[in-house]
């Protein structure tokens, strides 16, 4: 079971193999590192998640519910203060990975704003990344084993259904 300490395993090897210049061939697609775990410091944000990765655009985070620690493995909730929303679009880190592991993470906040045409873009085949994306993508499937996963409508019900009344969102 992929844990949050071995994503965070493999943000020390990027550092660790390219420094502080680790930007000029490392693309976080969407997926930069928030360490340590904490809440996501926006109103609309659970009380019950810890943040864990940021896209680096307009606050949106994925979060973990119910972490205590960097042991912790899902669900992954995504949350778009620009919308006030919150989506649980993994129910572990091994699937949420591998939802973006051949495109990038960036894209899944559109999920808020048009699921359908977001559902779509993560089942085509996925666009041509630029060298410092594809290290950071080719480094999460070899270096953490994670294999592409498919993001449906279907499945987003069903984790909405299973894990959304479990959200503590603060009255706004």
């Amino acid at each position: 079971m992929l844990r949050i300490k071995e994503f965070f395993a493999l943000d020390d090897l990027i550092t660790a193999r390219w420094g502080h210049q680790a930007f000029r061939y490392v693309d976080y697609c969407g997926l930069l590192p928030v360490r340590p775990l904490e809440n996501g410091d926006y109103e609309c944000t659970p009380t019950n998640t810890l943040s864990f990765a940021r896209t680096g655009g307009d606050g949106v985070h994925f979060s973990l519910l119910d972490a205590r620690n960097e042991t912790a493995d899902g669900p992954v909730v995504m949350t778009v203060p620009m919308m006030e929303a919150n989506l649980v679009v993994a129910e572990t880190l091994s699937e949420f990975l591998g939802i973006g592991c051949q495109t990038g993470w960036f894209e899944l906040e559109q999920l808020a704003y048009d699921a359908p045409a977001t559902l779509a873009y993560y089942a085509a085949a996925p666009a041509p990344a630029s060298a410092q994306e594809q290290t950071f993508l080719d480094l999460v499937r070899t270096e953490l084993r994670v294999a592409p996963v498919a993001l449906t409508a279907k499945r987003l019900a069903d984790l909405e259904q299973r894990f959304g009344p479990q959200l503590q969102v603060p009255a706004l």
